[in-house]
């Protein structure tokens, strides 16, 4: 048992190691303990960190309202040396002004000097690796890699700077090529907001990619989380599907890791949760779950594509799993064809009474509304095709006398950095709440099926910071104060509108075009190129 600040934690793995003659350093999570001890990323940087002798590692996370401390010894952050944030969701940087502030630490990078002992503020995570434009005022240093593939070296070489002053070990550990030190780069603007440079204009940063085994793993079990109790596995790294949207899918190459999942049915553990955006690639997955369940694990799934699903599978797992996860994303088939799941309604319908004619399993569906050229008759498609989802429910739980709970659940595409559809705008605010809003009444209507949705404002939010510039700092401190949306976009320096609103040209600089990843810029327009072709190849 370890207490935070504000409540008792059942933990199981945790890490306390003695202070004396070690460098102190912190994760600090930018959310809950509920939401932050259900990230990977936060495991794999804690064990890591504390497999190294000369350091000890603790974990922060977000207290609304009050000044977070370390969960393991309770000090503040401003007795650590370095604190490590790891982002996977851009709407946490908010959260990150209110931790600094809270903590007493200078906001600003600009604010931070040699005569006072400060932590060095570093970011890492997939969104950063994409566009860490947005927080690049507030961060000292980017960590743009796996954890697997950076920190090691980048600690070895802190280790042997950090006698010197803040200033010159900054410069030290930004000697990598996958460190990114924003103060080392220049953006000029043009009249129109677009960026006109870089300076220096060979400025680049490399993304550093883990190419080994094992991929991410619990370290630390907990009760007090999503996923309560569950050891996690990451069965898949990105995605082989590469759909146009999808941030994982084109940031990261396709990985396996199939030994940690069988590693993890020797464990001392009932459940296990597989994670990944490609486990529905997983050829071996049925064999994998077939061991698991034979000694006797509970597997929990991540979503699934429906036009993969594995049905010896479902038969292996019936009488464990009560729900599956399914992103059909796109009413239509001419916008599933675009966005790369080209499954037609009648497939979907025969997957789905194959599903029910195995077991009633619950069903959770994905779809995203204001997609690029959507119509009104591709939102009228996702209540066609709810409506017979929900009548071959009807028909096949019926004469056993239940009913699946069925769930639909929307979210208003946000155009990611880094994705072939980073060139298109967001649907304006007033379409997709009037989209939801209709497709609430109509589903609403059926009976027997629970429709729910991703909140609009936080969407056109989650959209200005993702593809962002570093203008937005005002915004995002505003934010972090709790000011009301309508009086930040007035008040801001820049038309949020803009970073929203409009589509972008072929040729135009983007904020975050200094980073290096898996995919050239090039690369991602021609299958932009591709997606604008399947569209008006109706």
């Amino acid at each position: 048992m370890i207490r935070k600040v504000r409540e008792v934690i059942n933990e199981k793995g945790f890490i306390k190691k003695n202070w004396r003659n070690r460098v102190p350093v912190c994760i600090v999570y930018p959310d809950s303990y509920f939401v932050g001890m259900s990230n990977l990323a936060l495991h794999l940087l804690y064990c890591t960190l504390n497999g190294i002798e000369d350091i000890v590692c603790e974990r922060a996370f977000f207290e609304k309202g009050s000044e977070s401390f370390s969960l393991e010894s309770k000090r503040t952050l401003s007795s650590f040396e370095i604190l490590f944030f790891t982002f996977s969701y851009e709407l946490n940087y908010i959260n990150v002004a209110s931790i600094l502030k809270n903590s007493g630490i200078p906001l600003l990078r600009k604010e931070r000097n040699d005569k006072e002992p400060i932590p060095i503020i570093v970011a890492g995570g997939i969104t950063v690796i994409a566009n860490p434009e947005p927080i690049s005022d507030f961060f000292d240093l980017f960590i743009m890699g796996d954890v697997e593939a950076t920190i090691h070296e980048f600690m070895d070489s802190y280790l042997q700077a950090r006698e010197k002053a803040r200033g010159k070990i900054l410069e030290e550990l930004s000697k990598f090529p996958w460190v990114y030190n924003p103060s080392f780069l220049k953006i000029n603007y043009r009249d129109d907001g677009k960026v006109s440079s870089f300076e220096p204009s060979d400025f680049k940063v490399k993304v550093n990619y883990y190419r080994g085994e094992p991929l991410g793993r619990s370290v630390i079990l907990s009760t007090d989380t999503e996923f309560a109790n569950m050891y996690l596995v990451e069965g898949t790294r990105g995605c082989p599907s590469r759909c146009p949207f999808c941030l994982m899918g084109n940031v990261y190459d396709f990985r396996v890791d199939e030994k940690s999942i069988y590693e993890a049915a020797e464990k001392n553990i009932d459940d296990i949760g597989l994670l990944g955006g490609g486990v529905s690639f997983l050829n071996t997955l049925p064999r994998i779950i077939g061991y698991l369940s034979d000694r006797g694990k509970n597997l929990h799934l991540p979503s699934l594509r429906i036009d993969k699903i594995p049905y010896e599978l479902l038969e292996v797992i019936k009488d464990r799993v009560k729900t599956l996860t399914f992103g059909i994303e796109a009413g239509s088939f001419r916008l599933r064809r675009a966005i790369g799941k080209p499954i037609s309604d009648e497939e979907i319908i025969s997957n789905i009474e194959k599903i029910f004619n195995i077991a009633g399993f619950n069903l959770k569906l994905y779809f995203m509304i204001g997609l690029p050229d959507e119509k009104m008759e591709d939102i009228e498609a996702i209540f066609e095709l709810a409506k017979k989802i929900r009548h071959v429910a009807v028909k096949k739980m019926a004469p056993r006398g239940f009913m699946s709970r069925l769930t639909i659940h929307i979210s208003p595409f946000v155009p990611k950095p880094g994705t072939p559809l980073q060139w298109t705008r967001m649907d304006n605010l007033d379409s997709l709440e009037e989209k939801t809003k209709w497709l609430r009444s109509k589903i609403k209507k059926l009976g027997s099926l629970i429709f729910t949705h991703e909140s609009i404002k936080y969407s056109f939010i989650q959209a200005i910071l993702a593809r962002g510039d570093r203008r937005l700092g005002f915004v995002v401190q505003k934010l972090a104060e709790g000011d009301n949306l309508r009086k930040i976009m007035l008040e801001s320096p820049v038309n949020l509108g803009f970073y929203v609103y409009r589509e972008r040209e072929r040729d135009e600089i983007f904020p975050w075009d200094f980073i290096e990843g898996t995919r050239s810029k090039e690369d991602l327009y021609k299958a932009f190129e591709i997606f604008l072709s399947k569209l008006k190849n109706e």
